[in-house]
């Protein structure tokens, strides 16, 4: 007999990452239309985008997660609520006319009707971009979040000007912003900027004077979890509440850490090269290292400066 799954409707108030955090990052709205637990052999398929997705939105914004008291495990456990709600409402056989239109353009283009295996990649494909949206909600919660812990925004800008659309990924002006024909703009000039156009998100780019206005966001490194330990926010993150196996694994995985970290700092930067190259090589037709691999290309251009 099936436990009987029992998510009550959520109050018409409107919540608050100050009192209700965790319903903001969990989108209780999602899970509770939800009306049954997926079973771990359901979900194993998609676990490694889960996982993937958690850990690189983790090491992206790691200062801010620490901050507010999250660790990688943390940001994988979310993602696993995600993606109940994510098999539970947009799941191929959870959504019929969205099926339907995925048969009809298979058979426009292979001639055929998909068989099991399609189907999932379609649905694997649709978890990524599902759970980049959610993490990306995460963060945005988890910010809120900083900003009544420390009483100050936890996030600056640069800000750009220039005649062409920005990319869409608008990190990449950070990197090389003549390349795309912006430039750097003062905070004065964009701020009036803004209020002229009625503009009040800082973080979308809007047109003025038949310029393009962007204002990237960076991360601020203030505080860490270091800095929180045995400050009383939250004893089981103070190490002086950790148990002896506790300690002992994370001395042993920070130990192996800097061992890795030693061997590859003392290569040539020929050797270094060869190896972020292989990892490029390896990776570079996979999206979901799409950034790592951008990253590793800036390494290589850095090293070479």
């Amino acid at each position: 007999m099936e436990d009987k799954i029992e998510r009550p409707a959520a109050e018409k108030r409107k919540i608050h990452s100050k009192n209700e955090f965790e319903l903001c990052y969990m989108r209780h709205q999602y899970l509770r239309r939800v009306t049954y637990n997926p079973t771990e052999a359901d979900m194993a398929p998609f676990m490694k985008i889960v996982t993937h997705q958690a850990k690189n939105t983790y090491y992206t914004y790691h200062n801010l997660f620490n901050l507010v008291g999250f660790d990688a495990q943390d940001l994988v456990n979310i993602g696993r609520i995600h993606l109940v709600s994510f098999l539970g409402l947009y799941k191929m056989d959870k959504t019929p006319d969205k099926y339907e239109e995925f048969v009809a353009a298979h058979m426009k283009k292979y001639d055929k009707l998909p068989d099991d295996t399609a189907v999932e990649n379609k649905d694997k494909s649709s978890l990524t971009m599902f759970m980049k949206q959610r993490m990306e909600d995460v963060v945005r919660v988890c910010r809120q979040k900083a900003r009544n812990i420390k009483g100050l925004p936890v996030e600056d800008y640069y800000v750009f000007v220039g005649p062409n659309r920005p990319p869409k990924d608008l990190r990449l002006l950070l990197e090389n912003h003549e390349k795309y024909k912006f430039r750097k703009l003062d905070w004065g000039s964009f701020k009036a900027a803004k209020k002229r156009s009625k503009v009040k998100a800082n973080d979308k780019p809007f047109k003025f004077a038949g310029f393009w206005h962007v204002a990237v966001p960076l991360e601020k490194r203030n505080l860490t979890l270091l800095d929180f330990a045995g400050a009383g926010y939250d004893p089981y993150d103070s190490i002086h509440n950790k148990t002896p196996e506790e300690l002992l694994f994370h001395k042993l995985n920070e130990e192996e850490f800097e061992e890795k970290k030693a061997i590859f700092e003392a290569h040539t930067d020929k050797r270094k090269e060869n190896i972020v190259r292989q990892f490029i090589s390896k990776n570079k037709g996979n999206p979901m290292f799409k950034e790592e691999v951008a990253l590793a290309r800036k390494f290589i251009k850095d090293l070479r400066a």
